[in-house]
C-alpha cells in the first residue's frame, strides 16, 4: 500500500510538472526574439519558479503559469553566505558547452606540477594574447596548465583564422602558434581535421567577444589578460 501511494504521488507530481511546462512554453514563446527556441524548462531552487533556457547562457525565471517572468539574478541565502544562483547556472552552461569540444584538439602547454587547468580562447593577432603567451612558462611554473582554443576575433575566413588553421594543422602546433604570436610569417598547410570553426562557434555561444578569454575548470569566465600570480590567486579562491 505504501509503495502504491508513493508511485501515485510521484505520478501526480510528474503530471503537475508537465502541465506547468506546457503552460510556460505557450506563453514564453510569444515573447522570445525571432529565431530563438526554448531549449529546456526546469524547476529552479525557488519554489514555484522555473528556469527557462532559450539559447542564452542566462535563463529567464518564470512563474508556474507562465504569466510572470524575471530576467536577472536569483540569490540563495544560506547559513553563512549569499549564493548567486544565476552565476552558478551560467558557469554550468559554459562547462556544458566547453565539453562539446574535443580536448585532444587543443594546443596545450601543460605544467609539470599541474594544480589547475584553464582553457584560453586566443587569437594569434591579439596583443594581450601575445603577452600572455610570452609568460606561458610562468603560468606553468605556478602549476597552471594552458589549453588553447581558437577564437579569431575577425571571424571565419579572416587572416587570423587562416593562420590558426595552419597552426592547428602543423606537425608541431606548439612551435607554430608560438612563432605566429611572435609575428613570424609561416608557410602552413590546411587540413580537414582543423577545429577552428567549431572553437569559434562554441566561443560565441559561451559569450566570448574578445581575447584572451580564460575559462576556469568550474566554468568561470575571466575576460582579458590576467598576470600569472593574479590568475593563481583567482584559481585558489
Amino acid at each position: 500500500m505504501k509503495n502504491k501511494l508513493i508511485i501515485t504521488l510521484s505520478f501526480l507530481f510528474f503530471l503537475s510538472i508537465s502541465a506547468d511546462e506546457n503552460e510556460i512554453k505557450q506563453k514564453i514563446e510569444q515573447i522570445l526574439p525571432t529565431g530563438a527556441e526554448i531549449e529546456s524548462i526546469e524547476p529552479s531552487k525557488f519554489p514555484g519558479i522555473y528556469k527557462v533556457f532559450y539559447g542564452d547562457l542566462q535563463p529567464i525565471y518564470v512563474s508556474n503559469d507562465g504569466s510572470y517572468f524575471i530576467y536577472g539574478d536569483m540569490f540563495e541565502i544560506t547559513s553563512n553566505q549569499i549564493l548567486n544562483l544565476t552565476d552558478i547556472e551560467i558557469s554550468t552552461k559554459r562547462k556544458e558547452l566547453l565539453s562539446e569540444l574535443d580536448s585532444s584538439k587543443y594546443i596545450s602547454f601543460p605544467s609539470d606540477n599541474q594544480k589547475y587547468t584553464v582553457t584560453v580562447f586566443t587569437d594569434v593577432e591579439c596583443g594581450y594574447c601575445r603577452k600572455l603567451h610570452k609568460e606561458i612558462s610562468e603560468y606553468n611554473k605556478l602549476g597552471i596548465s594552458i589549453n588553447y582554443a581558437a577564437f579569431p576575433r575577425s571571424g571565419i575566413g579572416s587572416n587570423a583564422f587562416t593562420k590558426m588553421v595552419g597552426a592547428w594543422c602543423s606537425n608541431n602546433p606548439q612551435k607554430a602558434i608560438t612563432s605566429l604570436k611572435k609575428g613570424d610569417d609561416l608557410n602552413l598547410d590546411f587540413c580537414d581535421t582543423q577545429p577552428i570553426a567549431k572553437h569559434y562557434a562554441i566561443g560565441k555561444k559561451i559569450g566570448i567577444t574578445g581575447t584572451p578569454a580564460i575559462i576556469t575548470s568550474n566554468g568561470n569566465l575571466l575576460p582579458g589578460y590576467v598576470p600569472p600570480e593574479e590568475l593563481l590567486e583567482l584559481l585558489k579562491s
